[in-house]
């Protein structure tokens, strides 16, 4: 199979991350922290370790990485942490639903919100989410990079808005984290919120939030943590308060391993897998019966076509039969799929991976055209 879905999921995995998760699971089956024995203070160490490599990788300290068992996890630690009633959220037109429902499923709650338009440009989408400030809002959230179509947001520039209006700034990382240079610290985030099994190239069931600085956030899930033991109530320090109950520590040492191996080789990963979807986008030329979105000024590894006259889910369909993993329908970003006027028929999105390389490129084009010439039209 050619594998062009790393917007979901990347793979293949490195194989230093598939040794840390075995190494893990034969050698250590332990509970991490929560004994005496060498054992669990090993798999205390693995988590340690990954903390403090996720930490250095993205600018921040290593108390202030939360692990989630993914980004939606993180979102949503991050959202109900800091909002309460008479909050007011402006976010992007190109949200997952990973931040929409748990907003509006907070709207009962008192929270409200406002959808920023991203335009065709960063100065028309910073000016958007500029007039979207209210004088309750508590928070800006947005999406790093479009998950439907790749576009990157103006992360910094946003940032400087929020620090001007004494408002906390949030990022979903999905997209950009292990591919684009992140800095919390230096970037002015607050709260960011990540995968691990995307461009990290961890396991699935992996994910963290990333605090900035220390902030006070309402912790969703009490119980034991290994510390304050004989206490009744929830330990305050962070991380402990926002990590109840047994860690993932295999998946943790994949992630690890993984966020080491993206770090490492993150700027020769990025300029592979940008060059390959500009070859996609200069081939897709020749291929008639598919519109290819372009709004925007940089893009990661990822982009959507939309065909002419039949659902997006059709071509997937037929390119899966052919041997080509993609994916179509609408990527569970129902804002962006209404600022693209997509909702009908989705897109077929593609997303590059660092396995990826020209001949796969050349395969999903050379299929596109076959389903053009065997169908009659998209």
């Amino acid at each position: 199979m050619i594998y062009l879905d790393n917007a979901a999921s990347s793979h293949p995995k490195p194989p230093e991350v598939i040794r840390a998760v075995e190494r893990q699971l034969r050698r250590n089956g332990a509970n991490p922290g929560r004994s005496g024995h060498r054992l669990s203070a090993e798999g205390a160490r693995v988590i340690y370790d990954a903390r403090r490599i996720l930490a250095d990788g993205f600018g921040t300290d290593s108390e202030l990485v939360i692990f989630t068992s993914n980004t939606t996890d993180a979102i949503n630690r991050a959202l109900k942490g800091v909002l309460n009633a008479g909050d007011h959220v402006v976010i992007s037109d190109l949200e997952h639903n990973s931040v929409l429902r748990p907003l509006k499923a907070m709207e009962p709650l008192g929270v409200t919100f406002s959808v920023a338009q991203t335009k065709s440009n960063d100065e028309e989408a910073l000016h958007s989410f500029q007039e979207a400030i209210r004088p309750n809002t508590r928070l800006i959230f947005c999406t790093h990079a479009s998950n439907v179509t790749g576009r990157i947001l103006p992360i910094r520039q946003i940032a400087d808005l929020c620090r001007e209006r004494g408002i906390l700034f949030g990022v979903d990382g999905a997209q950009t984290a292990g591919l684009e240079d992140i800095d919390l610290k230096r970037d002015g985030i607050d709260l960011l919120c990540i995968p691990g099994h995307k461009s990290l190239l961890g396991p699935q069931g992996t994910g963290a939030l990333l605090l900035g600085s220390p902030l006070e956030l309402t912790t969703m899930t009490q119980g034991g943590t290994g510390t304050e033991s004989l206490s009744e109530y929830q330990p305050s320090l962070l991380p402990d308060a926002h990590e109840s109950g047994t860690m993932n520590t295999p998946g943790i040492a994949g992630l690890a391993a993984g966020t080491r191996f993206a770090m490492e080789h993150r700027d020769a990963i990025r300029s592979h897998e940008a060059e390959l979807r500009a070859m996609f986008c200069e081939e897709l030329k020749s291929v008639s019966g598919f519109r290819l979105v372009t709004v925007g000024e940089s893009f990661v590894p990822t982009l959507s076509l939309i065909p002419e006259s039949v659902h997006s889910e059709a071509v997937t369909q037929y390119l899966d039969r052919c041997g080509i993993c993609t994916r179509g329908g609408y990527h569970c970003s129902a804002l962006a799929h209404r600022t693209l006027k997509t909702e009908e028929c989705g897109t077929v999105r593609i997303s590059f991976g660092y396995r990826n390389t020209e001949e796969d490129v050349e395969e999903c084009i050379k299929y596109l055209k076959k389903y053009l010439n065997n169908s009659g039209r998209a």
